[in-house]
């Protein structure tokens, strides 16, 4: 096209700015960012989350009491010795025996229970739990089951342990109540001890010290329960910890943060006895260390050699504390080379080890304004901690603390305060990926739980926010490296669902490499950006026809937002509602607990249509899949500086080829953000030169990349790009592919002076 010259932008780096007026920014940086991000040099879309396990406990041969005559029905979780309790519980499909009188009831996995003796069979709910069984051994018969059931509990912490062998360290899990560890799936981890924290009280571990056998010993606080350790072998428990501070034998009640320095386990933040009759007192801005070496003063089963004096803070060399002189808590802490860089809520200050024995430590400040108020959000980086506060993301070498997301200045005040909020923030970094990530609860959303994790590129400074619903984020090895023939690849040759064409980046996850793993508030565990498309992430907790009004699914906790799109998957066959499965659905959120779904119609191209299902009986299985959309919003292009409107003639873009894809192109004009130029309603006649989707399905066996051009002649002040996925999109396969976006040539040419069109 004559007089149109080419704008090449490539080499992304600039990514999420929010901090200038958008006609100003640099060509590669966009003012929205969602579910995408910048890494070396491109634009990709978010990766989805794969399904490691959920939080679940195993019973191996419980005692239910005596059989009831036939039919004998009761309600597994109320009969077990204690009872089961969450409110929230699920049977595991598939798990249940029940044995008594010589018969055995096996669960088929569809809310049956089969027998091979004749006439003995039964039903489960796995839902409420509730069994019947038909049975021929008469009533009054010692029975016993064994099952595995899901808590549905949020996850508090995705703890490291350290293993006897050289780089193995295994992943404890807590949620709420239980600790659990992974064994072909999640399962309880020393069964017998539970912590009654809330939802906001999270796990802080730490490794130090070995046991008798010399296992590595691991320590956890919630700063609720007592500070409990163990070393992970077989008929040993959690031991509760409660060292004698004083000559007046106060003790210490529980702590904030642990953390071995300089050959002491020194804690943060403490609660405290003064001696053994008063109450419990909170010291916030305390720090307590022990004798160096062995820090137990009372034997236990695993823990022979003690030093009873070793916290005793009025013996010269033994344990001993300062106080911060400030009024804030102690927030966070973290090693910067060899000093800890301790976070308070509105100041930093730097733990220096002196060598004296009588007074080990001493303390600096090093910044007065700057702070975090996120205990889990501080991520360690070579030669910094950077943590989240009040004011913003603020990284300390130990010398220094500023502010770091001076690209996003405003984000941290978007965050929610309320419902414990500030304490949900978690980081973490991703070693291979070089970058970090901090998940946060977005105030507007009014939820509970965290909805958003911000992305950190800091190979180049840059930033996104993704649509994420997680409580926690930690590390995972797995035992086995992870192949192809993992993935639910089913198709053949050169079917678009053969792995052979799955395009995207391969980033192998070797056997024993710290994966990035997040859990959720429903007990789900999770990999991260492990592959295009999400897998299962939430359950069905029930579901309610309501004909000639929208169905209503009810997933507790569900976090989700209206316009959402889901999948339903995994509801039994058998069930009233099983025609659901495979639906995809957007969500209108009624509440927190619950929501109506609507499918895509194809007339009006977008979720319209209410989902109706008659009044039925849901007995479990149904789970979610969160259909991700991704959002990338240019800047404003324009030719003020030569005082001309400017305009668009068409957009060469090169991508990844991939199967079956296609993204979405929106073009708006001026600062009207709404209403897109080269769609409906602007674009009236539906003029197909005016293109708003391009494919990015292969063109040709031998090309991995294409250019691809995009007809759009826009005029006007200012000329914005979108790309997404539209509704049709998000319906179909194209939400399943990849999406890379290496290079954009915007062809353009100026069009008279600057003056709003129409004038």
């Amino acid at each position: 096209m004559a007089g149109y010259r080419p704008l090449f932008v490539r080499k992304y780096e600039t990514g999420l700015v929010q901090s200038r007026e958008e006609f100003i920014l640099p060509d590669d940086a966009y003012p929205t960012l969602i579910n995408a991000y910048i890494w070396r040099e491109r634009i990709k879309r978010k990766q989805g989350f794969q399904l490691l396990g959920r939080l679940r406990r195993v019973f191996d041969t419980v005692s239910i009491g005596n059989s009831g005559a036939s039919p004998w029905t009761f309600n597994l979780f109320s009969t077990v010795v204690p009872p089961i309790t969450e409110p929230n519980a699920e049977v595991e499909l598939g798990s249940v025996v029940i044995v008594f009188g010589g018969i055995t009831f096996t669960d088929q996995g569809d809310g049956t229970l089969t027998s091979i003796t004749p006439g003995n069979s039964g039903t489960i709910n796995y839902r409420t739990s509730s069994i019947t069984l038909t049975h021929t051994a008469g009533a009054g018969v010692a029975a016993t089951a064994t099952f595995n059931y899901y808590p549905a509990l949020p996850v508090m912490g995705l703890r490291t342990k350290e293993e006897a062998t050289i780089n193995s360290e295994a992943t404890i899990a807590f949620d709420t109540t239980y600790a659990y560890k992974y064994a072909g799936g999640w399962r309880e981890f020393l069964p017998g001890t539970t912590w009654t924290g809330s939802d906001s009280d999270f796990f802080w571990t730490t490794n130090y010290w070995n046991s008798t056998l010399n296992f590595k010993i691991f320590w956890e606080t919630n700063n609720k329960d007592p500070i409990r350790y163990c070393d992970g072998t077989v008929g040993t428990n959690w031991y509760d910890f409660t060292p004698i501070i004083n000559a007046a034998g106060g003790t210490l009640q529980n702590a904030l943060v642990m953390l071995p320095f300089r050959g002491r386990m020194v804690v943060f933040n403490t609660k405290e006895k003064d001696d053994p009759v008063v109450s419990k007192k909170e010291y916030t801005n305390r720090i307590r260390w022990a004798a160096i070496g062995n820090p137990f003063t009372v034997a236990s089963a695993i823990v022979a050699v003690v030093s009873a004096d070793a916290w005793r803070d009025d013996i010269r060399g033994k344990g001993g504390f300062l106080d911060i002189p400030t009024t804030e808590d102690i927030i966070s802490v973290g090693f910067v080379r060899d000093n800890l860089v301790i976070y308070c809520e509105r100041s930093t200050w730097q733990l220096r080890y002196t060598g004296r024995s009588i007074a080990p430590f001493q303390i600096e400040k090093v910044n007065s304004e700057l702070g975090a108020e996120s205990t889990f959000s501080a991520v360690q980086f070579d030669t910094s901690l950077v943590g989240v506060g009040d004011k913003g993301l603020v990284e300390c070498d130990s010398f220094k603390s500023e502010r770091i997301d001076i690209k996003i200045p405003d984000l941290v005040y978007s965050f929610q305060n309320d419902k414990n909020g500030v304490k949900r923030v978690h980081g973490i970094r991703d070693f291979q990926n070089r970058l970090a990530f901090w998940i946060y609860p977005l105030a507007s959303i009014n939820g509970t739980f965290p909805n958003r994790r911000l992305c950190f590129n800091y190979e180049n400074d840059s930033w996104s926010i993704f649509t994420d619903s997680l409580t926690c984020f930690g590390t995972f090895q797995p035992s086995v490296s992870r192949k192809w023939s993992d993935f639910p690849f089913t198709g053949q040759g050169n079917s678009p669902n053969s792995w052979q064409n799955q395009n995207y980046p391969w980033v192998d996850r070797p056997s024993q490499f710290p994966a990035i793993i997040g859990g959720n508030q429903q007990g789900y565990t999770l990999y991260l950006d492990a592959q295009v498309a999400n897998s299962v992430s939430q359950t069905i907790n029930d579901i309610t026809g309501l004909t000639p009004l929208p169905t209503l699914i009810k997933s507790v906790n569900h976090n989700l937002e209206s316009g959402q799109i889901v999948e339903i998957t995994g509801i039994i066959p058998t069930n009233d509602f099983a025609s659901l499965n495979g639906g995809i659905f957007q969500v209108l959120k009624v509440n927190n607990d619950t929501f109506q779904i609507f499918k895509y119609n194809t007339e009006s191209k977008a979720f319209s249509t209410p989902q109706t299902n008659d009044p039925g009986t849901y007995i479990g299985g149904g789970q979610l899949i969160i259909r991700d959309n991704f959002n990338i919003i240019s800047k404003k292009f324009n030719f003020l500086d030569e005082g001309q409107n400017i305009q668009l003639g068409f957009i060469d873009i090169l991508m990844d080829d991939t199967a079956n894809g296609a993204i979405a192109l929106k073009v708006y004009v001026g600062y009207n953000n709404s209403r897109p130029s080269n769609t409906l309603p602007e674009n009236t006649t539906q003029d197909t030169f005016f293109n708003s989707v391009v494919p990015t399905s292969r063109v040709s066996e031998f090309l991995s990349k294409t250019f691809r051009r995009v007809y759009c002649p826009t005029r006007g002040d200012f000329i914005t790009l979108e790309w997404t996925l539209n509704d049709e999109q998000m319906n179909g396969q194209a939400q399943q592919s990849n999406v890379q976006i290496d290079a954009q040539i915007l062809w353009l040419r100026k069009s008279g002076r600057q003056l709003p069109i129409g004038v």
